[in-house]
Parts: C-alpha cells; structure tokens; sequence
C-alpha cells in the first residue's frame, strides 16, 4: 500500500474509534509506519484527512445502500435491510451510530468543515433518492426529496437514541416508522 493509503486508512480508522479531536497526528503516524514529512506531502493538515473521511464516509454509505437497493423487493424491504446491515457492522464498534453524524457532530463547530459535511449529507440524501425512485417512480420530485429527508431524520435519530440507551426496541421503532413513512400514498 502506498504512503498516503496507508496514511488515510490509519487515520480513518482512529478516527472512527477514537474521535477525530482525540485522534492526534502523531497516532496517525504511528499507525501508518510513515514520517511527517510524508504526512505533509500528501496532506496540509489532520482538517484535509478529515475531509478525505467525511467524502469516503458518504462514498461508503452510497456502496452499502445500493447493494441493498439490489436485493430489495420494496421501499420497505429496503429499510429493513439497509438497517439490518448497519446494525450488524456496528456490533464490533464502540461509537454505535451513524459514522457521518458521529464525525460531523464532533466537528461542527469548525467552520472550515462545513462545506464538507454539507456535501457529505447531500450525497446521501441523493442515494436516498435513488434507492426511493426503484420503488416510488409515482412520487412527484418534492415528495421525493421530502422522503428522503424523513427517512434520514428517522434513520440519524433512531441511531443516536439507540446508541444512547443500548435499547434495540429503539431500532425496531425506528425501521417501523421509516416503513410508515415510505408507505404513504399521498406526497
């Protein structure tokens, strides 16, 4: 693996099992068997790796949600399964919660992330909309849109409640009201 792949895994995976505030350059480093020198090379600062993750994050989110799109039946079949697998990778997790929320809540009060984290959200909504067309092609472009943003709101607080309180009647909430949402005839 080259340097700056190595630097990039390295940093995504501290960054998902420590935090990006708590992740320092020098554990990057560490991880990565690389210099500073080569860090710098490839990178101007730990805020460009961060915007590497919240782009690799949301380019993940499409390649997850498209594979269920492939194997779903129904809109409804869909969120069943979509969820199904987030929740069966977050098992070996200690930060159980929508990665892209978990990094752009822990940097929302830097400024420079905000177009990043915007695009990174926009992105999925867009997936979203995709997988919703498979299934919904009777939907007018605002009911579309509409949905998909529901769908998410559902999916980001079911997520954080479940992470929260370890509950999985939370999760299983969750899937029911995204299943109601996505069945209304009327957008």
């Amino acid at each position: 693996m080259k340097p700056k792949e190595r630097i990039l895994e390295s940093s995504f995976t501290l960054f998902r099992e420590k935090g990006f505030q708590a992740t320092g350059i020098s554990e990057i480093l560490e991880k990565a068997g690389a210099y500073k020198k080569t860090l710098y090379d490839h990178f101007k600062s730990k805020d460009e790796i961060g915007y590497e993750y919240l782009n690799y994050l949301s380019l993940q989110q499409r390649v997850v949600m498209l594979k269920v799109l492939d194997k779903s039946v129904s809109l409804e079949d869909f969120i069943e399964k979509w969820v199904n697998f987030i929740l069966r990778n977050q098992r070996n997790s200690s930060r159980k919660d929508c990665p892209i929320a978990l990094f752009s809540g822990e940097v929302s009060h830097l400024s420079q992330f905000d177009p990043y984290r915007t695009e990174a959200i926009q992105y999925v909504l867009d997936t979203i909309e995709i997988c919703i067309l498979r299934f919904r092609s009777d939907l007018k472009q605002d009911g579309i849109k509409s949905l998909s943003l529901e769908l998410y709101m559902l999916y980001l607080g079911g997520l954080r409640l479940y992470s929260l309180t370890k509950d999985r009647k939370v999760v299983e909430r969750m899937k029911e009201q995204m299943t109601s949402c996505a069945s209304k005839k009327n957008r």
